[in-house]
């Protein structure tokens, strides 16, 4: 090889050094900021739901919660959410997983709850002055509303924690009938427990 092209090998090598530096910086920073967000979230927090039947409808004020959250080995946030009473018919328990993917470079977004026998699954890396938004996929209600029958795309909004507080809101899009536009369906306000 010529002097001249062992410079520009060296200089080639050293660019591609560069970008993938620059690249893990990138993943570095972004993993930082969702590790902070996720140890914000951590801790016990009072929950305040509420539930839309349909687009434009009353909200249905839900029981009272508890959320108790925590950061588990890897990054990843535990939380078990249970009614306040604890007591039939409000009783119901609801497990979910949040964490960021370094991997992918995603969030994702993990829940069941006892009082809907699905697993929802949400990723995303969206993220604006509302919070956090991870897409869902479609599921199939028998009833929701007026609505029968029908599949749905699900949204979730993951708001930053701001003053111990924090909403989480799930958005549906009815697949049908057309024109049908998304609406909020239900949302969580956590409030910090001193």
């Amino acid at each position: 090889m010529t002097p001249l092209g062992k410079l520009a090998s060296l200089i080639l090598l050293g660019a591609g050094a560069a970008a993938a530096a620059a690249s893990d910086n990138q993943l570095a920073a972004a993993s930082g900021d969702a590790t902070s967000m996720i140890r914000q979230m951590a801790g016990t927090w009072k929950v305040q739901q509420r539930m839309w039947p349909a687009p434009g409808a009353q909200p249905l004020v839900l029981p009272a919660a508890i959320a108790r959250r925590q950061v588990l080995a890897g990054g990843f946030l535990q939380e078990e959410m249970k009614a306040t009473s604890g007591k039939a018919p409000d009783a119901f328990t609801r497990l979910a997983y949040f964490n960021y993917n370094p991997v992918s470079q995603q969030y994702e977004y993990f829940s069941i709850d006892s009082r809907a026998p699905q697993m929802m699954n949400e990723r995303g890396q969206a993220q604006d002055q509302k919070g956090l938004s991870l897409d869902g996929t479609t599921f199939s209600a028998p009833r929701w509303g007026e609505m029968s029958n029908t599949s749905f795309h699900y949204r979730l909004l993951v708001g930053a924690v701001e003053n111990d507080r924090q909403l989480v809101q799930l958005y549906l899009t009815p697949q049908s009938p057309a024109g049908s536009g998304e609406f909020l369906a239900f949302e969580y306000v956590y409030t910090r427990q001193r």
